[in-house]
């Protein structure tokens, strides 16, 4: 395949990833709002379809005109900084490994002290966790996508 074939498909497949990460993020912020006006049919639909990509649904206390906004605060964050991640990527953004690693350690550690009950996060934690995680998670998608392309180093 040729070159420039590669790097149309790779940047296709970044930037359809980074449109779904866009469209979660709307969804939650259009839900509530439709929830407010009374558009039962649509605000159902939206808030089913964001409780299938987030496990924690009913702890989350962001709210728009007195609604949740369907997801947790862990995963707006990682939706939109994996969206501003795989958008920056298109445009040239190169991260560098050490901060990389940092962001991986600190998503993945807050997760794990979380989960063996080391503290309680609020929902400021989990959404700074959230950032991190999502920069991480792009990055790690296009890191990936340059393996299987047949870039080596970083």
């Amino acid at each position: 395949m040729s070159n420039i074939l590669k790097w149309s498909f790779k940047n296709a497949l970044i930037g359809l990833a980074g449109i779904f990460c866009v469209f979660v993020v709307i969804c939650a912020f259009l839900a509530p709002v439709m929830a407010h006006f009374g558009v039962r049919e649509v605000s159902s639909f939206l808030y089913d379809f964001l409780h299938k990509l987030c496990k924690m649904h009913g702890t989350n206390i962001f709210t728009i005109l007195n609604h949740p906004i369907g997801i947790c605060a862990r995963c707006i964050g990682s939706y939109m900084s994996a969206a501003l991640t795989l958008n920056l990527y298109i445009h040239k953004f190169k991260m560098n490994k050490i901060v990389y690693i940092i962001l991986g350690t600190l998503a993945i550690g807050e997760i794990a002290a979380e989960y063996f009950n080391l503290f309680v996060p609020n929902d400021f934690i989990r959404l700074i966790d959230g950032l991190c995680l999502g920069s991480f998670l792009g990055m790690t998608f296009i890191k990936i996508l340059d393996w299987l392309e047949g870039k080596k180093g970083w």
